[in-house]
């Protein structure tokens, strides 16, 4: 018999969500000391701004904040969900 396949709004599919939930809260923490030292190193950028540039000191810190940004919301979005095998307990169950 074949399993059916069917992927999420993202093109996840369920399988590989349910695998990659248990990094969420991990996910959640290294964004957090991301943005942490993003807000310590911002102290600094007057000094890179000389020494590299200014326009490429910003692109790299935007880009370093949006990733970790990126990363925490993701992390949350994971870990707050409700849990997913349940969700498919009722749909299979409503189903008859």
């Amino acid at each position: 018999m074949l399993q059916e396949h069917r992927d999420g709004p993202r093109g996840i599919s369920e399988e590989r969500g349910d695998e990659l939930a248990p990094l969420a809260p991990l996910a959640v923490i290294v964004s957090f000391v991301l943005v942490a030292a993003g807000c310590i190193a911002s102290s600094a950028m007057g000094e890179w701004t000389r020494d590299y540039g200014a326009e490429l000191v910003v692109i790299a810190f935007c880009l370093h904040m949006f990733l970790s940004a990126l990363l925490g919301s993701w992390g949350l979005r994971m870990w707050l969900q409700p849990t997913r095998i349940w969700r498919r307990f009722e749909h299979r169950s409503l189903r008859g």
